[in-house]
């Protein structure tokens, strides 16, 4: 017995097709409006295919989109006899009274394309998941992909006058002026230094925190979220968070946070060698995290689709407290990619763009630390560099801003171990620099550097 859902007439829209085309046919300056919606496959019909194929070709040539230039077109391409005929353009012309309609036809018509595309997509996935040729991490990777190659194609060009913009960078200009802190335009990240040079975490960038392992990336993101949620509660407003952690389970995180927060030492935590004065201080941190809107993410195995959707709906739920303010990952080499079968340079150039593309979709700052490979360890500074970023230059080109740690302790007996540098080495709307904070590795906290006793501020 044939299944009905096969036998089914795919979606499609008739009427739409023949006013996308009729009405481009009567005003031909609506084709560069409508050329931002679909693409001639987004036609279910062939003839109508061609036919808006034809139009986008004279438009491209330079010539003039008219009916006697179009069948001279599709005569010349031997194919005016496969869409109707000379009487059926004359049919479509008018089958409109104005081409005013255009551009809501053209979104009709690809509304039906993306149907189609999914109807078509799932029976490629109903048949590999039947044929079991595939393992089921596979078959789960193709068909994200495919879904999403979809969702690409269903992305609608946004245009703007420059007036426009203009308005929107005056609003940006003036709600930074309204700011008590004039030099931090965006998220202060605590520490001083720091946020002098990069003016804050900033909406819609991709920042890299990279380094070799066990320098104190992890650490370093932690208490940069932490400062970000005490700053948060002190003015009566904790900002949404989510914290990706693909290497780390989430528990360890938390004791982390507990110990930054509490200045309780870590080791003893570890151990268990906990005085009442420890357990207090923890017991209080525990009060103040607890009022905090940060989410954690320890599922390993994470994929940018997975990631972006996890981000999703976190922002939709929480519309009401402004959305979701800030993503971070640890770290970016861990996420699974999409197709496992490209080169290791293509997969992590395909995650870093995913990564810059959330970032602007959401309009918030994605933070995504990053391994450095063993280059600099060669060096006589040890210090990293931009060429240093592990399996792909994308990386460097996809990020706004990329801060490299580097711990002279790390490599140098003779320098102080409760140094950490960030350097700046990438900014793409500002300076780039170096910082220094103090690293006070028994309760994993960095604090602001005081240059003449080596001591951390309290944050």
């Amino acid at each position: 017995m044939a299944d009905p859902l096969t036998e089914r007439l795919p979606p499609q829209n008739r009427d739409a097709e023949r006013g996308v085309l009729g009405g481009i046919l009567r005003d031909p300056d609506t084709l560069p409006i409508v050329q931002q919606v679909i693409v001639a496959d987004n036609f279910y019909f062939d003839a109508h295919r061609k036919i808006y194929q034809a139009l986008c070709d004279l438009a491209n040539e330079g010539q003039p989109v008219d009916l006697v230039l179009l069948f001279d077109k599709l005569r010349k391409n031997k194919q005016l006899e496969d869409v109707g005929g000379k009487e059926y353009l004359v049919d479509l012309w008018e089958s409109v009274p104005t081409g005013a309609n255009a551009e809501y036809h053209a979104q009709l018509v690809r509304e039906a394309a993306m149907i189609r595309g999914l109807i078509h997509a799932s029976n490629e996935i109903l048949r590999d998941a039947y044929d079991r040729t595939q393992s089921a991490d596979e078959l789960v990777a193709q068909a994200e992909r495919r879904i999403m190659d979809i969702a690409k194609a269903g992305i609608v060009g946004d245009t703007k006058p420059l007036t426009e913009i203009i308005t929107e960078a005056y609003q940006r200009i003036d709600a930074r002026v309204g700011k008590e802190n004039l030099s931090i335009s965006g998220i202060s990240t605590g520490y001083v230094d720091l946020d002098n040079i990069t003016a804050g975490l900033q909406n819609s960038e991709l920042i890299i925190i990279a380094a070799r392992p066990s320098v104190g990336k992890t650490a370093f993101a932690l208490n940069i979220v932490r400062n970000i949620i005490t700053d948060g509660l002190a003015s009566g407003h904790s900002p949404v968070i989510l914290f990706f952690s693909l290497e780390m389970a989430r528990i360890e995180l938390a004791e982390r946070l507990l110990c930054c927060q509490s200045r309780v030492d870590s080791h003893k935590v570890r151990k268990g060698h906990l005085s009442a004065d420890d357990i207090q201080k923890l017991m209080d941190a525990g009060d103040v995290l607890r009022r905090a809107k940060l989410y954690i993410d320890d599922t390993p195995s994470r994929t940018m689709i997975q990631i972006a959707a996890s981000a999703r709906r976190l922002d939709k739920k929480h519309e009401k407290d402004g959305g979701l303010k800030l993503i971070v990952i640890d770290y970016l080499q861990l996420i699974e990619p999409e197709n496992r079968r490209d080169p290791r340079q293509e997969q992590v150039a395909q995650i870093s763009r995913r990564l810059k593309f959330l970032a602007r979709e959401l309009g918030i700052p994605v933070i995504a630390l990053a391994q450095v490979n063993r280059a600099s360890e060669e060096r006589q500074d040890h210090k990293p560099r931009l060429s240093d970023l592990r399996e792909s230059g994308s990386i460097e080109q996809d990020a706004d801003t990329v801060l490299m740690l580097h711990r002279p302790g790390k490599f140098d007996g003779a320098q102080e171990d409760n140094i950490l540098e960030v350097i700046i080495a990438k900014q793409r709307n500002g300076p780039t620099g170096e910082i220094t904070l103090t690293w006070l590795k028994e309760y994993n906290r960095y604090e602001n550097y005081i240059a003449d006793i080596g001591m951390g501020g309290g944050v």
